[in-house]
């Protein structure tokens, strides 16, 4: 299938100081599917709200996407220690859909944590396009602690893989760990599928927000139309 791609706009980069950043959109009038954003995720693209993107900036080439290969995968020490903190929490998964009391904790999230972020203030319909339209292949894992919802994890169920797009928490409840805990449950959850891979997202190595994703090994990086192995530890 040919696809049409449009190159967006420079604007400030929100990870790297003092750098212009751009995308390559795939075509928003083609019809959102599995099979689409699988295809997509493969060839290193991601999904935000209706949108299917990967970066091509004219200044750096930073942005890598990841994915975490499975078979191999076994929780470091302080992932256990997480893990083992987490014992008394309950863990489900839920279409994605809005309800007050999630926009609620996505606001505490971004108005405590992201007030420098293209998000603050957070805004419902913002929130609903962003996190809340079903495309039949997005869902919620939801983090519960004595019946409260503490933390969601949004992530798309692709033909090779479970993928998160974006976890909000409440930050009250950050000793627990609740971002490192929910990409913890997407790999138990993708491996009870039988999947071989979870997408994190883009790497960027020097960006303490998207760094972290080489504390999940064995990560793999999508590089020169390839995927590679990483080890920055």
């Amino acid at each position: 299938m040919e696809i049409k791609l449009y190159q967006s706009v420079d604007t400030p980069c929100s990870y790297l100081e003092n750098l212009q950043s751009s995308s390559l959109i795939v075509d928003p009038d083609l019809e959102l599917t599995q099979d689409l954003a699988s295809w997509m995720g493969n060839a290193g693209y991601r999904r935000s709200g209706q949108m299917l993107y990967k970066p091509k900036c004219s200044e750096c080439n930073a942005c890598q996407s990841s994915r975490i290969r499975l078979d191999d995968f076994k929780p470091s020490k302080s992932q256990k220690r997480i893990l083992n903190k987490a014992k008394n929490l309950q863990f489900q998964v839920r279409e994605a859909h809005f309800s007050d009391s999630d926009y609620e904790l996505f606001e505490k999230y971004i108005t405590l944590r992201h007030k420098d972020g293209d998000m603050y203030p957070a805004d419902k319909e913002q929130y609903t396009n962003f996190l809340c339209k079903n495309y039949g292949f997005n869902f919620f894992l939801e983090t519960r602690h004595e019946g409260k919802t503490i933390a969601i994890n949004q992530f798309d169920h692709l033909n090779d893989g479970l993928s998160a797009v974006y976890t909000f928490f409440d930050p009250d409840y950050e000793s627990l760990s609740p971002g490192v805990l929910s990409v913890l449950q997407l790999i138990f959850l993708a491996k009870r599928i039988g999947f071989p891979y979870v997408y994190l997202g883009y790497y960027i190595e020097d960006c303490a927000k998207m760094n972290y994703k080489a504390k999940y090994q064995p990560l793999e990086l999508f590089i020169d139309e390839e995927w590679v192995e990483f080890n920055n530890l």
